[in-house]
C-alpha cells in the first residue's frame, strides 16, 4: 500500500510503502476498533520515519481508505495525506521492512487458542518453554541460582557459548510448524515479557542474481534485530521450509548463490549472539538431513517432531469429542484405529486428525444426525492418513 504524504500547499513530500496485511495484523491485536488502531499505527509511522505529523481532521479519511482497501483486497489510487511539521513518538514495530510474511507481538489470545489446541504434547511444551526461556530471558536462570544456590553457579557458563538457535524438523503434518508459530505465546506468559514472532519470507531466494540472496537472508537478520531494539523486546525469527535456504554445501548440484546463502545464514546465527536485545531463531524442516553441517552443528536444539503415539491420538480424540460422552473403551479404539495396522506401518499425523478427520466426522453428521462413536469409526475407515515424505 503506497502512501504519499503533501503539505499544505499540496506540495508532495514523502512517501512510504507498507504492508496492509502487516498493518492490519498488529492493529486486530491491540485494544480498541480495529482501523483507528490502524490509522494510529500510520500515524506513528509518519511521524518518526519522514518527522511529520497528520493535519486536523486527516484520521477520518484514512480510516475511510483502509476499508475500501479491505473491501476490495487494492486500491487504484494511492493513499494521500496531508501533513504538517514536526516529530512524534516512535512506533512498537515498522512494518516498512519487507524481510517477513508476518510480524505478531506475543501474547496474542489467537495464537493460544492455536498453542492450546495442540494436544498430547504438554511434555514437549514443558521442555521447549525452559529451553527458550533461556536464551530469551537469561536473567531466570541466574535468578534459580541466586535462589537455591545462593551464587551463580559455574555450570551457568556453559549456557553462554550456546547458540539462540533451534530446529524442528519431523514429517508432513506432524505439528512443528504449528508449534514453531504458536509457542511464543506460552513462552511469553512465562517470561512475563512481550515477545515478537518475525516469519521469515520464503521471498529470501530471490531471483538468482550473484548477491541477491545473501543480502536479503543477511537483511532479514538486520530486521529482526532492529525489530528487538523498537519493541525492546525478545524476537523469535522463524522459517519454514528451512531445507530450502540452508541446504547442504556438499551437494554437488549446489548453485553458488545458494551456497552464498548459506553463508549468510550461518554469518546471521553467529552474529546474533551477541545481540542486545535476545533473538531465538528458529528452523523448520522435513529434510534436516539436507541441511549444511555447519548450521546443525550450531542449533542448541534439535527436536523431531513424530506422529502421534497411541496415548497422544486418545488425547487428541479425548479433547475434541470430551462432549460426546464417548467412554475409555471407544475412545482407545479410535486411537488403536488411527495408528498402524497390518496393511501400514504409519499412523495418522496430527493435521489428518485435527483437519481432515474431526471435522469430516461434524459434516457426516450434519445436519439431520446427532454426531455419534459409529459415525466417528465410518469416517476413520473413509480417510486414508497422509504417506510418510521420502525424498526422491
Amino acid at each position: 500500500m503506497n502512501i504519499e504524504l503533501i503539505d499544505k500547499k499540496n506540495k508532495r513530500v514523502g512517501q512510504l510503502e507498507i504492508d496492509f496485511d502487516l498493518l492490519m495484523t498488529e492493529a486486530d491485536q491491540m485494544s480498541g476498533e480495529t482501523f483507528g488502531k490502524a490509522v494510529e499505527i500510520i500515524k506513528g509511522l509518519i511521524q518518526r520515519k519522514e518527522d511529520w505529523q497528520f493535519e486536523d481532521g486527516t484520521e477520518p479519511l484514512i480510516n475511510k481508505y483502509l476499508r475500501k482497501f479491505a473491501a476490495f483486497g487494492y486500491s487504484k489510487e494511492h493513499l494521500v495525506i496531508k501533513v504538517k511539521e514536526g516529530k512524534g513518538e516512535q512506533p512498537v514495530l515498522d512494518f516498512t521492512a519487507h524481510s517477513f510474511e508476518e510480524v505478531v507481538k506475543l501474547p496474542n489470545q489467537r495464537f493460544q487458542d492455536r498453542y492450546d489446541r495442540l494436544v498430547g504434547l504438554d511434555e514437549l511444551k514443558h521442555h521447549i518453554e525452559k529451553e527458550a526461556a533461556l536464551i530469551v530471558a537469561p536473567e531466570m536462570l541466574r535468578e534459580w541460582s541466586q535462589k537455591y544456590h545462593d551464587i551463580p553457579i559455574k555450570a551457568l557458563d556453559a549456557f553462554g557459548d550456546r547458540y539462540p538457535f533451534f530446529i524442528f524438523e519431523g514429517d508432513v503434518g506432524t505439528g512443528k510448524t504449528e508449534f514453531a508459530e504458536t509457542f511464543g505465546n506460552s513462552l511469553a506468559n512465562f517470561i512475563r515479557k512481550n515477545v515478537i514472532l518475525a516469519r521469515m519470507s520464503m521471498k529470501s531466494r530471490g531471483n538468482g542474481v550473484v548477491g541477491e540472496m545473501s543480502k536479503i537472508i543477511s537483511k532479514a537478520f538486520a530486521d529482526a534485530q532492529a525489530l528487538a531494539n523498537q519493541a525492546k523486546s525478545p524476537v523469535i525469527l522463524l522459517l519454514d521450509e528451512a531445507d530450502s535456504l540452508a541446504q547442504s554445501r556438499e551437494e554437488q548440484q549446489m548453485h553458488h548463490e545458494d551456497r552464498a546463502g548459506v553463508n549468510a545464514l550461518i554469518q546471521g546465527i553467529d552474529h546474533i549472539r551477541n545481540a542486545t536485545e535476545p533473538i531465538l531463531v528458529v528452523f523448520c524442516t522435513n529434510r534436516v538431513q539436507a541441511i549444511d553441517p555447519a548450521i546443525k552443528r550450531r542449533a542448541g536444539l534439535i527436536h523431531a517432531f513424530t506422529r502421534p503415539n497411541m496415548d497422544q491420538r486418545y488425547e487428541v480424540f479425548r479433547s475434541y469429542f470430551h462432549d460426546l460422552e464417548l467412554n475409555k473403551i471407544e475412545l482407545n479404539l479410535l486411537a488403536r484405529m488411527t495408528g498402524e495396522n497390518e496393511t501400514r506401518n504409519y499412523g495418522f499425523t496430527y493435521s489428518d486428525l485435527i483437519t481432515r478427520i474431526i471435522p469430516q466426522a461434524v459434516l457426516n453428521a450434519y445436519p439431520d444426525k446427532k454426531l455419534t462413536f459409529d459415525i466417528i469409526v465410518e469416517t476413520i475407515q473413509a480417510v486414508k492418513p497422509t504417506p510418510p515424505f521420502k525424498e526422491e
